[in-house]
């Protein structure tokens, strides 16, 4: 990655530039579109049918408006865009050193492609530049490859918890990093 701009994308599909940036107070529509598709997908077991359609959409919304528009707290939110199209996004909050990563979030059709380890790598690379010294990402507690996922990048898996989101308990895990500098260089490796 040079400039934010990744080479390509392998796994099967023609080249294409991959431009990761910061995210705008514009992509507010196109975050809150992908989020709520891949939330329909992986989360029917923790919103109800009604919920699952506009009212997670309305509320997702309304989410990223308050995390884009006019920040208050630190933290990054950078996405991943080829041509016109948003393929995934990352944020994460700083709180007493520690980067607070709450949404890591590929299309899936895109998966396995590197958006997320590029993703991962440049939100932990600007939350370290912010002064943070070490790193968590919330992950849903369902996935089966988290373990993996975990040892791959050099991060420790924690036990389920219960955590609102939107107003539902979600059960997620945690990987955490106790310097963030492990997270960077796997996700350089």
């Amino acid at each position: 990655m040079r400039n934010g701009i990744h080479a390509g994308l392998a796994a099967g599909g023609p080249l294409m530039p991959l431009e990761l940036r910061t995210a705008r107070v514009g992509d507010v529509a196109r975050i809150s579109q992908l989020h709520a598709d891949l939330w329909r997908l992986s989360h029917t077991a923790v919103f109800d049918a009604d919920f699952i359609e506009d009212p997670l959409e309305a509320a997702l919304i309304l989410h990223w408006q308050e995390q884009l528009r006019g920040r208050k707290r630190p933290g990054q939110v950078v996405v991943a865009v080829t041509g016109h199209q948003l393929e995934g996004f990352a944020q994460a909050a700083l709180q007493a050193g520690i980067a607070r990563i709450d949404h890591l979030e590929v299309r899936e059709k895109m998966r396995g492609r590197g958006i997320g380890r590029s993703l991962l790598g440049l939100l932990a690379q600007r939350m370290k530049q912010d002064g943070a010294h070490a790193a968590t990402l919330a992950v849903p507690a369902g996935l089966e490859g988290l373990p993996r996922f975990a040892k791959r990048f050099g991060g420790i898996l924690g036990a389920v918890l219960q955590r609102e989101r939107l107003g539902h308990a979600m059960p997620e895990r945690q990987i955490a990093w106790a310097d963030i500098n492990r997270l960077i260089a796997a996700c350089a490796g």
